[in-house]
């Protein structure tokens, strides 16, 4: 298998994040969205279409999601702003899973390029669907990047959304998330922040 040579260096931390985002599979499935998805979360494209029926290993995953990363989630062209690395580790775990298109016309991206980093974590909520649904998965991921990205704990036990234990006005998207998402997946998104600061 050949892999695209690798334009950044890529943090451990990134790489972890990720990969407990998007969960191992060694054989081929159908993604959220119906696309045919290995390793950890790479789309199997029809040149590709040998790896539907491959058995990976975790380390052909990990070397397959260094290359993704560089080619399916470069923040670069599009951030305009000197950002801290844990601030570029959770545009660049959004821009994997949502893809650079949606990524380059976001609002999470519109409000860091002008530095205001206090929208650009709320609009993180934004982006819970697959397919139209609404995913408590996704759900999930976006609360664990919004941390992450603002350097913010919340508490999952909390009945008050991140907005408020922020000391923030409401926030529709995220506080409705919070609502949906359960006290599960709120503690599983803490653990996910947490184990990214980890030492």
């Amino acid at each position: 298998m050949i892999y695209p040579s690798e334009r950044a260096t890529i943090s451990d931390r990134l790489l972890d994040l990720i990969k407990t985002c998007e969960g191992f599979r060694c054989n081929a499935y159908n993604d959220a969205a119906g696309l045919p998805t290995i390793g950890y979360g790479h789309l199997i494209s029809q040149a590709e279409s040998c790896l539907k029926k491959t058995t990976l290993t975790e380390r052909e995953s990990h070397t397959l999601l260094r290359a993704d990363i560089t080619t399916r989630a470069d923040i670069k062209p599009y951030v305009l702003r000197s950002l801290a690395s844990h601030q570029s580790d959770a545009l660049t775990s959004l821009c994997f899973n949502i893809g650079m298109k949606r990524f380059s016309q976001s609002m999470v991206l519109k409000h860091t390029n002008t530095q205001d980093y206090e929208s650009a974590c709320a609009f993180f909520g934004h982006w819970r669907r697959s397919g139209g649904v609404a995913l408590p998965g996704l759900m999930m991921r976006r609360l664990a990047e919004a941390c992450i990205f603002s350097h913010r704990l919340v508490d999952p036990a909390s009945s008050f959304p991140p907005s408020v234990q922020w000391g923030r006005p409401p926030i529709p998207i995220t506080d409705e998330n919070w609502t949906l998402m359960g006290k599960d997946l709120r503690v599983h998104a803490v653990a996910i922040y947490e184990a990214y600061w980890a030492e």
